[in-house]
């Protein structure tokens, strides 16, 4: 059974006025609240054996702070480009495709899709969003087809 936490970014600088979001970085504030969310989550007994990550530069700066509180290998972390704004299908394509037979993975990525994403694994959950630097463990099977 697989058990997925999910990260949104943290909190990133506006777009400039060119539109170019993918090149956003972490605002101080966010470097901070990633932080507060790596000490969180190095406190848990929960522990991801693979970090999948969006390669926009705000969810790759998150993604090396988790990593590096977690004390987590380079090896564990994998870009994918799939997640760059990913809506529920392309998530759980690219969890398929990058998860590496791992029993626990992270994702760091965007919404509206990592909050949608939750709502159709747990309807507890459905209403929610993510804050910035906010996760979400999922408990029990990731629901679909096999993750082979």
């Amino acid at each position: 059974m697989l058990e997925l936490l999910l990260l949104r970014h943290a909190e990133a600088e506006p777009a400039a006025l060119d539109g170019e979001d993918f090149q956003r970085p972490l605002t101080a504030r966010g470097r901070d609240a990633a932080l507060g969310a790596a000490a969180r989550l190095a406190a848990l007994p929960w522990h991801p054996q693979r970090l999948l990550y969006s390669p926009a530069v705000r969810t790759a700066a998150t993604a090396t702070l988790i990593a590096q509180a977690l004390k987590l290998d380079a090896h564990t972390l994998q870009a994918v480009p799939e997640l760059y704004l990913a809506t529920p299908p392309a998530l759980r394509s690219a969890l398929r495709a990058w998860h590496g037979n791992a029993g626990k993975v992270m994702i760091v990525g965007h919404n509206p899709g990592l909050s949608e994403w939750g709502a159709q694994m747990d309807p507890g959950f459905a209403g929610h969003n993510l804050p910035t630097a906010g996760y979400w463990l999922v408990s029990g099977p990731v629901p679909g087809p096999a993750l082979e």
